[in-house]
């Protein structure tokens, strides 16, 4: 199992610009991953400990809608519970630059005054976050590169003023992205890289991972709704879309990261993405599957979460509860 060592919060306390996007909880009772969708919020908790065969244990995956969830009234088992959400599209930035030539631990301060170029708002307004991409093991003396994600003040007090009524403790905002990449860690195949693409009713999420380390990210602006469309050829056209973006990004990672051989690209299973599975297997020279988490965590209290369907619908809050999930 992976260590998750880039995320971008993997430890309860960090410290930002204004807001801090955690903090400080003991993570005893393991984690709730509170989710909004539509007009719902999903929720997953995966436990602190292991199951009695070594893996995540992931003991509630329900949805509950979101005039319930500020009432709180549903919520009252996991008052004691540290709690995980997740910043919608467009509440968020993530950027990748050059590491500062300064000790990791200064990088933040360093990053601030070359981030306002960069940002949609000011820098005096944001809350950002920073993380290594690993690759001075495999590509000595290369410049090095970081992740940056950035989201304003105002969102992250929006965030944690939703939950003010609910009576819960929460101890972290995460992005997608990083949920998506928690994801693709447990899918990874010994030595190889591993990509997983995800579709929601906004856009497409694809990340790159290679030992449990995030070495990709990009967003595409296709959404399920237009890949649910009857018209053949504009589905056709939005799967060509898809394959070449796909087809750039593994190239370029190749040129950027020569390195990294990945071994699978994992689809999420959505019925509006009928079709594509095929249509990648046809034009991608990696090999292409549906996700499936069968195996890589321990459902058994969840049982309808069997269902890839199912799944797929729950992935993001299952990445977001495996946060803390380190492996040991």
């Amino acid at each position: 199992m992976p260590h998750f060592q880039n995320s971008v919060f993997l430890k309860y306390w960090v410290i930002t610009l204004r807001i801090p996007f955690t903090k400080r909880s003991t993570g005893k009772s393991g984690l709730l991953a509170v989710v909004p969708s539509g007009g719902n919020r999903l929720l997953v908790h995966v436990a602190h400990q292991r199951s009695d065969i070594g893996l995540p244990r992931i003991t509630a995956a329900y949805k509950i809608p979101a005039a319930e969830f500020s009432s709180g009234d549903r919520l009252s088992r996991w008052k004691k519970t540290p709690v995980s959400t997740l910043l919608s599209a467009g509440e968020y930035q993530i950027l990748q630059m050059e590491a500062p030539q300064v000790p990791r631990q200064e990088w933040k301060t360093a990053l601030q005054w070359s981030l306002q170029d960069h940002l949609d708002f000011p820098v005096a307004n944001a809350s950002f976050d920073v993380f290594d991409i690993p690759t001075e093991e495999y590509m000595p003396g290369r410049q090095r590169m970081v992740y940056v994600v950035a989201a304003q003040n105002d969102v992250i007090q929006s965030v944690m003023k939703s939950f003010d009524s609910t009576g819960l403790d929460l101890a972290v905002i995460d992005t997608p992205g990083m949920a998506l990449r928690n994801i693709s860690a447990l899918l990874e195949m010994p030595n190889q890289g591993q990509a997983c693409l995800y579709f929601d009713n906004d856009k497409g999420l694809l990340v790159v991972t290679f030992r449990g380390e995030l070495y990709d990210f990009r967003s595409i602006n296709i959404s399920l709704k237009q890949l649910s469309d009857n018209d053949k050829e504009q589905r056709n056209q939005l799967f060509e879309r898809i394959s070449l973006e796909l087809q750039r990004t593994f190239d370029a990672l190749d040129r950027q990261y020569g390195f990294i051989h990945i071994g699978r690209l994992s689809l999420a299973h959505r019925n509006e993405l009928s079709g594509l599975p095929k249509y990648l297997k046809d034009n991608l020279y990696v090999p292409v599957d549906l996700l499936n988490l069968q195996g890589k965590v321990d459902i058994r209290d969840c049982p309808s979460l069997q269902q890839p369907v199912r799944q797929s619908r729950y992935l993001l809050a299952i990445g977001a509860a495996l946060r803390g999930d380190s492996g040991q």
